[in-house]
């Protein structure tokens, strides 16, 4: 009897100490201008309120409540930039990945308001970095968007397979800082949309001439061709950019390509001596990435006479003389055909007024159907991007591209994907796989 006695007091005294606890932070709570709703819990989250928030809390507001509209706390203090209340509501048990009706969830919000300490307070309690909302809209596509490059710095890594998207959104918009991130975290400039256009075209298109210069620097071709043919320099002319569309049409010695009087050796074609490091791992630890550009093709486009009927282009290396081509035409030793010739001249934007030839050569590789544009005073890209590394036992850095297949200390090896900051290579015999990051990252 005397057990129970103590029992019921203690209930009491304790149950008295709740009430007195959940009415003082109720009194808190309405002093600071709130009232003791699920409204004004998210209003306070969101304004970034954190002594009332931890006041809502004492008074038993259930972290995960949400208004009318689906809407919670933590998603209001992400919303609002507000790290420390994220990290204060998902310490009291707020869920990481509830979402509203409409899929957006905390992350997704936090992405865009730019706050990094919500962003990473969100991934250490679980949050999901591929979810979508019903946009399809994922938090790194949320960062990209709002130009939230420091954000997208964290994302990327956790959605290594959306990088290319990623990097096409943040051309629309022109935001160079992510566009400089996307690229350094491996994004490719030569990635295509469903419709065939890459991030140049559509920076191009919206008039992006920031965005467009930084992507030519970074390995992407101005003479890229999407479906219909067209180049980043026919969206910005068909978009009323005209300045931007002759800054494609011209040389760029700051971001063209120096092409060298005698190409790099290719990796396919490359001996190695028996220092090679034992072992895929070892070898690839060795491996420097130093360049990454348009695959160059050893062909310029030296005049288009009047009527289009014909061409004149030169090979590479210089000294290997000129040669007539016309529509139909297979040119020797570069495996392509001719399809077109255009005599263009255009008024440089960028040259006081001055005239400027820009004839154009059309070809077309026979066994697949690709096309190519060459412009006179533009190096001839390929439309791919390669690499300029280092290997162990092989003096001078080799040409590395995609689909590459070599043998290195007694290993049978392919080149998987060769990116702007990374070269993934594959043992063919047991399918293990590695990556070479670029010198100095």
């Amino acid at each position: 009897m005397m057990t129970r006695f103590f029992l019921a007091s203690a209930l009491f005294v304790l149950t008295g100490c709740g009430r007195e606890r959940d009415q003082k932070a109720r009194a808190e709570i309405h002093a600071a201008g709130f009232a003791y709703s699920v409204d004004d819990f998210l209003r306070a989250s969101r304004e970034g309120r954190e002594e009332v928030v931890r006041e809502f809390l004492s008074a038993g507001m259930n972290p995960n409540a949400a208004d009318a509209k689906g809407g919670t706390a933590v998603s209001s203090a992400a919303a609002g930039g507000h790290g420390h209340v994220v990290a204060l509501l998902l310490s009291h048990g707020a869920t990481p990945n509830n979402a509203s009706p409409e899929g957006q969830t905390a992350l997704m919000a936090a992405a865009e308001s730019g706050d990094e300490e919500a962003v990473k307070a969100l991934l250490s309690a679980g949050a999901d970095a591929q979810a979508k909302n019903g946009a399809g809209v994922s938090p790194l596509a949320a960062a990209v968007l709002a130009g939230q490059a420091s954000v997208v710095a964290i994302l990327a890594d956790r959605a290594p397979g959306a990088l290319d998207h990623a990097l096409q959104l943040a051309a629309v918009k022109g935001h160079t800082p992510v566009i400089s991130v996307l690229l350094d975290r491996g994004a490719s400039p030569h990635s295509v949309s469903p419709d065939g256009r890459t991030p140049m075209m559509f920076a191009a298109q919206y008039g992006h001439l920031e965005a467009v210069k930084l992507l030519r620097q970074r390995g992407g071709a101005v003479t890229a061709l999407d479906r219909e043919l067209k180049t980043p320099a026919s969206y910005a002319e068909e978009n009323g950019h005209d300045g931007l569309a002759a800054y494609l049409r011209e040389p760029d010695r700051n971001a063209d390509p120096f092409l060298p009087d005698i190409p790099p050796q290719r990796l396919t074609e490359a001996v190695f001596t028996a220092d090679v490091p034992a072992g895929l791992e070892s070898l690839a630890a060795s491996v420097r990435l130093i360049d990454y550009h348009s695959r160059p093709l050893p062909v310029m486009v030296v005049e288009v006479p009047e009527g289009d009927s014909g061409a004149s282009i030169r090979m590479l290396p210089p000294g290997e003389g000129t040669m007539d081509v016309s529509p139909g035409m297979e040119v020797p030793g570069l495996g392509l055909t001719v399809e077109s010739v255009k005599r263009r001249f255009i008024t440089s934007k960028h040259g006081l007024g001055r005239t400027v030839d820009v004839s154009e050569v059309l070809f077309v590789e026979p066994a697949t159907g690709q096309h190519i544009l060459a412009v006179k005073g533009l190096p001839v890209m390929a439309g791919e991007g390669c690499a300029l590394a280092t290997f162990p036992g092989v003096e001078a850095p080799l040409d590395v591209r995609r689909g590459d297949v070599f043998s290195a200390g007694g290993m049978p090896l392919r080149i998987v994907d060769v990116r702007p900051a990374q070269i993934i290579m594959e043992r063919t015999d047991t399918k293990e796989s590695a990556a070479v990051g670029r010198a100095g990252n």
